[in-house]
């Protein structure tokens, strides 16, 4: 479909500045918003790093990132949960950072240390007493706000569990703790937050301007030699140049990730009933093991649930779909289930999720490989292809700490265990952009909705920063981050493929001082297939215009996507279809 190339735009001068009264109005709006949730952030930060310094600097590059992006985030149904995951995150940075200093501050470390405040030691001590999901449950529902209804959607439970959780760790904080008086402390002034945030945005902006000049300016130096030598390359030097001089070639294209090839309809483990199987499985911490006989009781939840049942501890099977695959080389295809362990009867199973791969032998006995993957992450997205196990592994109650967007983990039967395999040249990080992995938007430029503006000519290759924030021109593209269970970024679209890249790709006129007033960003559920030289975008989920995207899932019967407009008012479910080519609702 062609599409007429946009006006030439007036020169960025010549534009309408944003009115005062609508910045002033944005700055209002920001402020208060700090004000009223400020210590609770601290004392979010300060529950994951148990050091008061820290969770007041955590907390305020995060109010630095909101206000970077606050004509887009004060429109969300729920802001304050956007900088608590902000907050998370730059936590888990930090805690990896602590990680590669660790060894030398050992080893630095002064004879004498001065004494730890009483207050300071008796709250870290009460944090880490509690298990971890009551300690979520505590900080999302009193810190955060968030209702028991949205902090049991956000942990993946029932509304009681939450409630459970709730009173339980009340009742030991208490005990631990009697009246403690929070971490939150005195708040930085707002003006200074937004102040820092400018100038982290201006030096962003000047980076990529600056890397943009040094661009130009190879080309065109590269230009100048091409007309000196009238189209022709010049002649080699008659020395050899000296080995201090490096030479950067560009690197092959990264290997195309390797088909997933349909099971035969007439395996025998595709008939398997799971809700009343009989499987063997290898001991694992915190799991039963030996020859298990699983059965379908109804939960505590009222749903029907599939136990191994017998005492403590107990393994339980997810209703999810099973993925199948050979894992083994032997022509037979294995099956790769949802699990999770239960130590008691008081435990919820939330953070002990699993992956569960069994084997069928030629007498029909089950007998499970083992349990790949690490306990409590969530396992969104899974497939097989070329006997390596690929999962889409995102950290929840524990899981990778070095996770990226976009990124999948593989496992490799060894024929005693599975052993990590290195699959990141397949499916690597999205962000930042590097050479070689460019996301292509180019070929659905003209679907794309920015917010009112004219869809872009030429290639549409942005580039975007750590933060996934790109600016281009006129315009300024993000990529949007969710929960850990906002939906896979890879996934199993069609059940016989591997899978597709799926991003949320925000879109708004540059917010800049001189730039149009501020307007909310359109959201475009972009799915992207695997290209020489990165992703290439190949349909734009078809949500209403103006909607904003909140969460999506795979179904049996599409891509579920939830979404609302983004001036309020009821939420919607859709499900879209998709053929290979396009998608129908």
């Amino acid at each position: 479909m062609s599409v007429p190339p946009p006006a030439t735009p007036a020169p960025l001068s010549a534009r309408t500045p944003r009115p005062a009264a609508r910045r002033a109005l944005d700055a209002a709006d920001f402020d208060a918003f700090y004000q009223a949730h400020y210590a609770g952030t601290v004392a979010v930060a300060f529950g994951l790093t148990g050091d008061r310094e820290q969770a007041q600097d955590l907390a305020q590059e995060a109010y630095c990132r909101a206000w970077q992006r606050w004509a887009e985030i004060s429109r969300y149904d729920n802001p304050p949960a956007w900088v608590y995951r902000v907050t998370v995150n730059l936590a888990r940075s930090r805690w990896r950072q602590l990680r590669v200093a660790a060894a030398h501050l050992v080893r630095q470390r002064p004879a004498e240390v001065p004494a730890a405040d009483p207050e300071h030691v008796a709250l870290v001590t009460a944090l880490r007493a509690l298990p971890m999901d009551q300690r979520q449950a505590i900080v999302l529902h009193h810190l955060v706000d968030l209702p028991v209804a949205e902090v049991a959607r956000e942990m993946g439970v029932p509304a009681g569990t939450v409630k459970s959780w709730l009173h339980r760790g009340r009742t030991e904080l208490a005990a631990l703790l009697g009246e403690h008086s929070g971490a939150g402390g005195e708040p930085v002034p707002p003006q200074d937050v937004r102040q820092r945030g400018d100038r982290q945005r201006r030096r962003r902006r000047g980076a990529i301007a600056t890397a943009t000049a040094a661009a130009c300016a190879l080309v065109a130096v590269f230009a100048l030699q091409v007309i000196r030598f009238g189209g022709h390359q010049p002649p080699p030097p008659a020395q050899t140049p000296s080995p201090s001089v490096s030479v950067s070639l560009p690197s092959a294209p990264p290997p195309s990730p390797g088909p997933v090839r349909p099971v035969d309809a007439g395996d025998p483990i595709l008939d398997v009933d799971w809700r009343t199987a009989v499987v063997t499985v290898p001991a694992s911490p915190g799991c039963p093991s030996g020859r298990l006989t699983f059965r379908e009781v109804d939960g505590r939840t009222g749903e029907p649930v599939i136990t191994s049942g017998g005492g403590w501890p107990q393994l339980y099977l997810d209703r999810e779909p099973a993925a199948y695959g050979d894992l083994t080389g032997d022509g037979a295809a294995e099956a790769v289930l949802h699990a999770y362990c239960l130590s008691g009867e008081e435990d919820s199973g939330d953070g002990s999720s699993r992956l569960l791969v069994v084997e069928r032998a030629t007498d029909g006995a089950l007998r499970a490989l083992g349990l790949p993957g690490e306990r409590g992450a969530l396992f969104t997205s899974v497939w097989v292809a070329d006997q390596v196990l690929y999962t889409e592994m995102h950290p929840w109650h524990t899981g990778p700490r070095d996770y990226l967007m976009g990124m999948a983990y593989g496992f490799r039967w060894t024929g005693k265990a599975f052993a990590g395999q290195d699959v990141s040249s397949q499916y690597p990080p999205v962000l930042p952009t590097v050479e070689g992995r460019r996301l292509d938007l180019t070929g659905i430029a003209d679907q794309v909705d920015c917010a009112g503006l004219p869809a872009p000519s030429g290639p549409v290759r942005p580039v975007f920063d750590a933060e996934g924030i790109a600016a281009a021109g006129d315009r300024e593209w993000s990529l949007v981050p969710g929960t850990p269970s906002n939906g896979p970024y890879l996934p199993r679209l069609l059940p016989d493929r591997r899978p597709y890249l799926v991003l949320l790709v925000a879109c708004a006129p540059d917010d800049t001082p001189n730039a149009t007033s501020d307007v909310q960003p359109g959201h475009n559920l972009v799915v992207f297939d695997t290209a020489p030289d990165g992703w290439l975008a190949v349909a734009r989920v078809p949500t209403p215009a103006g909607h904003t995207v909140s969460h999506w899932r795979v179904t049996a019967e599409g891509l579920r996507v939830s979404s609302g407009p983004a001036s309020g008012g009821v939420g919607t479910d859709r499900t879209y279809a998709w053929n290979g080519t396009l998608f129908a609702e």
